[in-house]
């Protein structure tokens, strides 16, 4: 399989926020955007949950993809590989606050990693507490999966929580 190019993660992360929107702007007339949003799905989790851990995951992500395209010799956070080892708390707050937040987040991913040259993003990183190394394209990539991953979530929790 050919490598994802860095630029199509950038258009990915920054449709983030409009494609999250778009989970509550066609919501009822009698139904709120925040009630919905944190009532928990069958997993537990909100729709909420799932927009903060998108947020938490991208800031998490942009970090290390940051420090993997400076550092000489960088060793990232062994979450960096092991996705359990991310855990966040529980979503508090409003729909509105949650998506500008992403959008915010999101926004400054793709404008930091808009110009990196193409070489850099092969730079390897060692990741603490496992064997191997990864790069800060393999880390972007992680970052958006990731966050698209929660919007299908968010997406059935909200389908899911509608119809109760």
């Amino acid at each position: 399989m050919a490598p994802r190019p860095p630029a199509d993660a950038v258009v990915a992360l920054r449709s983030l926020a409009r494609r999250y929107r778009g989970l509550f702007a066609g919501l009822e007339a009698d139904e709120s955007p925040d009630d919905l949003a944190h009532r928990g799905g069958p997993d537990g989790r909100s729709a909420l949950d799932h927009v903060v851990a998108a947020t938490r995951t991208l800031v998490f992500l942009r970090r290390a993809t940051e420090q993997a395209l400076v550092d000489d010799d960088p060793v990232l956070h062994p979450a960096v590989l092991d996705a359990a080892q991310r855990e966040w708390p529980d979503a508090t707050g409003t729909v509105e606050d949650a998506l500008g937040e992403l959008e915010r987040e999101a926004g400054a991913f793709a404008d930091r990693i808009a110009h990196v040259p193409a070489a850099d993003w092969s730079r390897p990183a060692r990741v603490a507490s496992h064997d191997q190394t990864t790069t800060p394209l393999a880390t972007l990539w992680d970052a958006v999966d990731t966050a698209i991953a929660h919007l299908k979530q968010a997406d059935a929790t909200l389908q899911k929580v509608r119809r109760t």
